[in-house]
């Protein structure tokens, strides 16, 4: 599956997931129509009536720094899966964690911007991450992947290991031929 194949298979699987059960016409027309998405806007108050609206859903939009060329920003894999967590939740009402670019990249750790961590130390964050989210009422915690696919990565492999107690993701079939990464576009860069 190709990187924008895959980020559309991610929106519908966000789509899917968020939609069910929900009452967005009533939401819509309700006075917590206000509440941001974004989990690091929202005040202590207005996180609980967000996690409330969402009914515990919250979106893990999960990237890296790493060199995309000379023409493409450091972070496009998390700038990609923000973009795609963000538009969503403006679609169905989900609580969007800050970036988080703790992901597996030690190949590429001699080129210029990347962070690269020790493997324990990113599993232990991602651990600790969702434990974290649940303990603040996420019931539903939806990783978004945007560095690489599931064959590529220990990434996709662990997720289920680190979230196994809120949510069960299935595995997308793997790609026929995967087009240079160079290609896709950046949708949510900055502009500066």
């Amino acid at each position: 599956m190709n990187r924008k194949n895959g980020c559309v298979a991610g929106l519908l699987l966000l789509g899917a997931v968020l939609g069910t059960g929900r009452l967005a016409q009533a939401q819509t027309n309700s006075p917590q129509a206000k509440l941001s998405v974004h989990w690091e806007e929202l005040t202590g108050p207005d996180f609980l009536g967000a996690i409330q609206r969402s009914q515990g859903t919250c979106l893990l939009p999960f990237g890296i720094l790493e060199k995309h060329g000379p023409h493409m920003p450091i972070g496009s894999d998390l700038l990609n899966a923000r973009y795609a967590a963000l538009h969503a939740a403006e679609q169905q009402y989900a609580v969007v964690f800050p970036a988080y670019y703790f992901g597996q990249i030690s190949e590429a750790r001699h080129e210029p911007g990347t962070i690269a961590y020790s493997r324990d130390l990113q599993l232990a964050l991602l651990q600790a991450t969702t434990d974290e989210m649940a303990r603040n009422g996420c019931k539903k915690i939806l990783i978004v992947n945007g560095h690489g696919g599931p064959s590529r990565s220990w990434t996709s492999r662990t997720i289920t290991w680190s979230i196994s107690s809120t949510s069960a993701l299935r595995r997308p079939a793997a790609p026929k031929r995967k087009p240079p990464l160079t290609r896709m576009p950046v949708k949510a860069k900055p502009q500066r």
